[in-house]
């Protein structure tokens, strides 16, 4: 059902579902409602919400249009899940007419990256094929589907930026790490492939490891 902003606000503060935003990274990373978590509606939404969701738990959703619904609905309703607590009548524009609160996620070119000091913490959050094909030099790997249970490894102090193979599963894993409370988290719009097509160094030793 459709929630204005006023019944949506009282679901989540009542924890009626976990808070799901389909919108696009770039949207997302401008303006979202503070604890969301980002996956995107494209077919790969299916995957994912499979791997990190309970589908025992209900769904309450954000999207870029309210026309949207059906498809993402489906798009749930293919990985198995069938519980919904509502969605935001109007999406975001109506949350912020409204005044509420609202939390954004920086995003941080590969050029800002390579420039950065050593203060940055890189997250790579792709699988381990990918990982060991070659990876920014200096980044943390931990699979995204494994983050949750494993953000604990991390320095939440540092400011954090997170990357994939273009953007989708990182800004997955920057909602997740925003809502464990890692304060200065950007994501990598681009990230691997921009990465490689800017010509920036690669390490590879993660592949040599595995051949020693």
């Amino acid at each position: 059902a459709g929630l204005p902003p006023k019944a949506f606000k009282k679901a989540i503060d009542e924890k009626a579902g976990i808070l799901i935003d389909t919108r696009l990274m770039l949207s997302f990373g401008a303006a979202h409602i503070p604890g969301a978590l980002n996956i995107g509606g494209s077919p790969m939404l299916s995957i994912w919400a499979g791997s990190l969701l309970d589908p025992e738990q209900p769904i309450l959703l954000v999207m870029e249009n309210d026309d949207d619904l059906d498809e993402i609905v489906r798009l749930f309703i293919r990985t198995g899940f069938t519980k919904f607590a509502g969605y935001l009548v109007g999406g975001m524009k109506a949350w912020d007419n409204a005044g509420y609160p609202f939390a954004q996620v920086a995003q941080m070119s590969v050029h800002d990256v390579k420039n950065a000091g050593r203060e940055l913490q890189i997250l790579d959050v792709r699988s381990n094929r990918e990982w060991k094909g070659g990876n920014i030099p200096g980044a943390r790997h931990i699979f995204l589907s494994e983050l949750w249970k494993r953000f604990g490894e991390l320095d939440k102090s540092k400011p954090t930026a997170v990357y994939c193979a273009s953007g989708y599963r990182a800004s997955i894993a920057a909602s997740i790490l925003k809502g464990e409370g890692f304060a200065d988290v950007r994501n990598v719009p681009g990230s691997w492939h921009a990465w490689k097509e800017a010509g920036y160094p690669v390490d590879r030793n993660a592949a040599q490891e595995k051949a020693a």
